[in-house]
């Protein structure tokens, strides 16, 4: 299928996923809801960048630079599994800047590629602002339940949405969302970082099988 058809619909269901994980991580107070907030605000115009600019790619152009962003993340979060968060004494000014860049770049990449912006998010914030695995999650998933709706919206209109692709995946993804949530809060941060590198990476494979098998 199209790339853009394929990353709405995969929106639609990351939005499901995380408003199911979300509404178990703002239970416990998880969420650090301020700068998820400011994220957000900054993400939703940036997204609708991403919708149009896949539109412009062919599918084997897609799944290159798919691929190698695939790759790059998972190789960033595998290094820093050991690493032990360590607050950095940053001025307001800085870590509002910061967030907003964050929330901008995350948009452009949610819409283009259909992640929600969650798997950028999570590495971005151990590095520059870093927090518990756990907590870094819980934000990025409030994060992306409210910017992917707009990514959706931006894909509808431009013709690339098709509901009866959706909406099966919206709703294993009401039902895996809450499931994984308390999957995390039972995992040990490491444990958690090297599931996350491994997905990435099975991803990448997949994506180069496709165009050699």
């Amino acid at each position: 299928m199209q790339p853009a058809f394929a990353t709405a619909a995969s929106l639609l269901f990351v939005f499901a996923n995380t408003l199911a994980a979300s509404i178990a991580f703002l239970r416990r107070r998880a969420v650090d809801v301020r700068r998820g907030l400011v994220i957000t605000a900054a993400g939703i115009p940036s997204s609708i960048l991403g919708a149009y600019v896949i539109l412009l790619m062919s599918t084997p152009d897609f799944d290159v630079v798919y691929g190698i962003f695939l790759v790059a993340v998972g190789i960033a979060i595998f290094l820093r599994r050991n690493v032990e968060p360590k607050p950095r004494d940053l001025s307001p000014r800085t870590r509002l800047l910061f967030e907003i860049g964050t929330g901008l770049f995350v948009g452009f990449i949610s819409s283009l590629f259909g992640i929600g912006g969650g798997i950028v998010l999570v590495p971005l914030m151990l590095v520059i602002l870093p927090q518990a695995i756990h907590a870094i999650a819980a934000t990025s998933a409030f994060v992306v339940m409210l910017t992917s709706p707009t990514g959706v919206i931006a894909h509808a209109y431009y013709g690339d949405f098709d509901p009866l692709l959706a909406t099966p995946l919206a709703l294993g993804g009401l039902a895996g969302g809450s499931v994984g949530a308390r999957l995390a809060r039972r995992m040990q941060a490491r444990h958690l970082s090297v599931l996350m590198a491994i997905m990435l990476f099975v991803a990448a494979v997949a994506l180069v099988l496709k165009h050699v098998l």
